[in-house]
């Protein structure tokens, strides 16, 4: 009997003990966020990579000499410009943060370092955003134009 409360209590223990090793600081809830807050911009934005291709190649029988022209040229290469900072993005976050790599705020100065770099890429990625939008936006409305 007194060896049952014993291994109960040791299991009680155990749970609480790893419980608490597993709880995250304040500092590292503020980076997952972040970080999630970055994953979700990319989650947004990433499916509008087909619909820039199709716009790309829309635009290509538009393109001529003329004035008009010249502005489907000009959204053609804005497409193609916000493709390729899609793809660069991606590439230049993989390699700032690897998928596996764990952080904690225990090394302070790592941490910190990847703290500071994760803030610069929450701007990047809402740049990002913005001119994959603007770029979209920009060719729809003159491919609707007759």
């Amino acid at each position: 009997m007194k060896k049952t409360k014993f291994y109960i209590f040791l299991a009680i223990i155990g749970l609480v003990l790893n419980s608490s090793c597993n709880q995250l600081s304040p500092e590292e809830k503020e980076y997952d966020a972040l970080m999630q807050k970055i994953i979700d911009v990319h989650d947004e934005v990433m499916p509008k990579m087909g619909e820039m291709s199709s716009l790309i190649k829309n635009l290509e029988s538009k393109i001529d000499t003329s004035s008009v022209g010249q502005l489907h040229a000009k959204a053609q290469n804005d497409l193609k410009g916000s493709y390729d900072f899609m793809m660069d993005w991606m590439s230049d976050f993989s390699a700032k943060f690897p998928h596996n790599e764990k952080i904690t705020s225990d090394d302070k100065e790592k941490f910190t370092t990847k703290m500071k770099l994760l803030k610069e890429e929450e701007l990047e990625v809402n740049k990002l955003k913005k001119e994959i939008n603007a770029s979209i936006d920009q060719a729809k409305k003159l491919l609707e134009k007759p």
